[in-house]
């Protein structure tokens, strides 16, 4: 009997164990996002939803271009995991951690230049008012500061997910929302404060979730030969590794880059039909990624699986290992695309009606809600196959899917929305994700060859 066959097979059991906390640390960005829309619509001034709209676009952009720190920490941990290196697994935090703090210190240093080169970007061919940028530009001033513990959290994440402790991972990521949505409450409800409350609100929730997932990472040290043990400083930047690092980040930032572009220019297209259609677009987007990364639990969990079959020793064992993490991962993720298609399906209307008061912006989402009910079905496929990909640190497929998909979505956006406005917008967003799919998909099988050379 071989290795292979001796080795335990990977149970949809253990799949759900990494996959759940792990969805519900990814979906509580998008349901503060929905929060922070609930708040300020029940405000004295909701059209300030159109406004963090903007100024969130821009976090959006700069933090998912960054988001490289958390998917190569999570790729390269778990592949030396799978091969037992321990040294490296912690090399790869302190990497990641050093790199994510030091860009983030960047973005607070250059603030007043890539602000006013956005909000520039954003006002240009838009019709949201002066005062919506005014307030977007407000929000934006104040969240900056978070911008070092929100990216070096990054690493932080991306080693939990990889160590299997997802369940970490979604303790301090509810910490870091329930602390939010409570600022939220106390700094938009009941001080007034608009769209700079929700700034604030998300600055202290950041500092604080940096600080909750860092006693994460001290008590898994403990648990992994102890604090102390296992540090070799003079490998943290030795040449060939930091040279994998830089490879594998530079293509997920290319990658990353062009998925947060994409994002906003959805958002600043939505400007062009009005301040409405622009706060009832950013509403639905808080439901459109909730569903997208809610759904990126099962993706989670292949990339950890992934990534410990790709490092494992043996090479029958990996690959057997890889091909049942691939497989039941997808089939548990397209069970859960369903669900969420269902689930919107059934309960669209009030979730709207939750988020907004009796207005034109809840007539916009309406209007336009068919399109994020069927977005489970049309994500799913994409996200699962990042998460493959991740594990395998195969970044530069990523990178030409992205290069691929991007200049079409842009094309089609465009000229869709000249011809069915708001819906045509959609309509090229949705054949995006799709594009995305199709391009990782036909690169899937070098993955699985890569065993046999």
């Amino acid at each position: 009997m071989s290795v292979a066959e001796n080795k335990p097979a990977i149970s949809y059991a253990e799949i759900l164990r990494l996959a759940w906390p792990a969805s519900v640390a990814a979906s509580v960005t998008p349901l503060l996002g929905a929060v922070d829309v609930w708040a300020l619509a029940q405000s004295s001034r909701p059209l300030d939803i159109a406004a963090i709209g903007l100024g969130s676009v821009i976090f959006s952009l700069a933090y998912w271009t960054f988001g490289f720190i958390r998917m190569s920490v999570a790729g390269l941990t778990a592949q030396a995991a799978g091969a037992e290196d321990e040294a490296e697994a912690r090399a790869a935090l302190v990497r990641g951690g050093v790199i994510g703090a030091c860009i983030g210190v960047a973005l607070v240093v250059l603030q007043f230049p890539i602000g006013l080169a956005a909000f520039q970007l954003l006002g240009t061919g838009s019709e949201a008012s002066a005062e919506t940028l005014a307030h977007g530009r407000t929000y934006f001033d104040i969240r900056i500061w978070g911008a070092p513990f929100a990216l070096a959290s990054y690493a932080a994440f991306g080693w939990l997910t990889a160590r299997g402790r997802t369940d970490f991972l979604m303790a301090a990521s509810l910490f870091m929302t329930l602390l939010n949505i409570g600022l939220d409450y106390w700094f938009v409800m009941g001080l007034g404060w608009g769209a700079a409350g929700v700034a604030y609100g998300t600055l202290i929730a950041e500092i604080a979730g940096f600080f909750a997932a860092m006693a994460f990472v001290l008590v898994l040290l403990k648990d992994h030969g102890g604090v102390k043990m296992h540090w070799r400083p003079q490998e943290f930047w030795k040449a060939e590794r930091l040279s994998r690092t830089v490879a594998i980040n530079f293509d997920i930032f290319i990658r990353t880059m062009l998925l947060a572009f994409c994002f906003a220019w959805f958002v600043q297209r939505s400007g062009a039909f009005g301040d409405v259609t622009l706060a009832a677009n950013q509403a639905l987007l808080q439901l459109f990624l909730f569903t997208g990364l809610a759904l990126d639990g099962t993706a989670i969990a292949a990339e950890t699986l992934v990534g410990r079959a790709i490092g494992a020793r043996d090479r029958a064992t990996g690959k057997a290992r890889y091909v049942q993490a691939v497989r039941k991962t997808f089939l548990l993720g397209c069970i859960a695309a369903v669900l969420f298609t269902l689930f919107y399906w059934a309960a669209g209307s009030p979730l709207i009606a939750l988020l907004t008061p009796e207005g034109p912006i809840r007539e916009d989402m309406n209007a336009y809600m068919p399109w994020v009910i069927i977005s489970p079905l049309i994500v799913v496929i994409g996200f699962q196959l990042d998460g493959i990909f991740i594990g395998a640190t195969r970044s530069r497929e990523m990178r030409d899917s992205m290069i691929v998909s991007a200049p079409i979505f842009l094309a089609a956006s465009v000229w869709l929305a000249n011809s069915w406005g708001n819906h045509g917008l959609w309509a090229a967003f949705s054949l995006y994700f799709i594009l995305r799919a199709v391009t990782l998909a036909i690169w899937l099988p070098r993955i699985a060859r890569s065993f046999d050379s």
